[in-house]
């Protein structure tokens, strides 16, 4: 049973591939709030009747985050009971074709980037990957269709996400003479597998990684972490500044189906005054800034991930409208 009382939000977008067996059927997103700082989350610590101000909390945090990738980048996984473990992982850029060719062989060069992983603790009552944490943790609501179409304003082609509430979708169905049965807000889970989810990173090594966008929990623990084509990334964008994300100078839109370790390339135009944000699966993507445009990139994680980007400025919220730089 749940314990938390706010609810997590899940959105709802409609497969456009019509290359998917999924095509045309609606899949379920998590409605992704602004990225906590380290200083609010050692406030939101301090404020649960912690017996430790937010001072001591945050420089304990703070040394966290400098020793945690010091031990991982020599090897060392790092249990934090009863979360999971960071452990690192490497992607291969040349691989060697045989013994002989190991003699003299730079590891730089056959390694092509180290990744931290998270692998969510599943043991025992202690248990939080995917299916666990959505049962103990996870109060879920339906809010909104999440739909993206190109657009050209002012010459210039651009993406618009809107946001439209499911019950003002029903409610217009209905007003159509339509049925909402089977509509988004039935919620009845008949369908599994999809396109795949951003939680519960690596959990697919445990065999339990359902996948935020998978369907129901009835499938089976590996359905819905990756389709034929790869592996979905779901895009989020919000604020009133622009963004594009590219793959080899191509665009990439929200619902791609992409391969471990693709580089995917961001480049945000913020609103006025503002420092964007992107995140990959809640994990902070290093931007760059010259000439007032931020720049980033990250590896495709193997496995369905959610990128989160947040332009700046006070448009663009939930029941608003993103607009996207393609």
């Amino acid at each position: 049973m749940a314990t938390n009382e706010i609810k997590m939000g899940i959105n709802l977008r409609q497969n456009k591939n019509v290359k998917n067996s999924g095509y045309g059927k609606y899949y379920p997103e998590v409605d992704v709030q602004a990225t906590l700082s380290l200083k609010g989350f050692a406030k939101h610590m301090s404020d649960h009747g912690c017996i430790y101000g937010r001072d001591l909390i945050e420089g304990v945090l703070k040394k966290i985050t400098q020793c945690l990738p010091e031990l991982v980048s020599q090897g060392v996984p790092v249990r934090l009971d009863p979360l999971g473990t960071f452990l690192p992982t490497c992607s291969v850029n040349k691989p060697l074709a045989d013994v002989a060719a190991m003699e003299g062989a730079d590891p730089n060069e056959v390694v092509k980037g180290v990744h931290i992983r998270f692998l969510p603790y599943g043991v025992e009552d202690d248990n939080i990957t995917s299916r666990r944490f959505k049962e103990e943790f996870c109060s879920l609501e339906f809010r909104n269709i999440i739909d993206t179409q190109t657009v050209t304003i002012d010459g210039k082609t651009k993406k618009l996400t809107t946001l439209k509430p499911i019950v003002t979708a029903i409610a217009e169905l209905k007003a159509e003479g339509g049925s909402s049965t089977g509509s988004p807000s039935t919620g009845s889970g008949t369908e599994t597998g999809g396109q795949g989810g951003n939680s519960g990173s690596q959990s697919g090594q445990s065999g339990d990684n359902q996948g935020q966008q998978g369907g129901s929990s009835t499938g089976s623990p590996s359905t819905g972490s990756e389709t034929a084509e790869g592996y979905a990334l779901s895009i989020s964008t919000s604020g009133s500044g622009s963004a594009s994300v590219t793959k080899d100078g191509n665009a990439v839109t929200s619902g791609s189906n992409l391969n471990e370790d693709d580089e995917v390339a961001i480049s945000i135009t913020p609103a006025e005054g503002e420092t964007p944000t992107a995140t990959i699966n809640g994990s902070q993507i290093e931007l760059t800034e010259s000439e007032g445009v931020y720049t980033g990139s990250f590896a495709m994680p193997g496995q369905a991930s959610s990128l989160v980007i947040n332009t700046g400025g006070s448009s663009g919220g939930n029941g608003g409208a993103d607009l996207d730089k393609d």
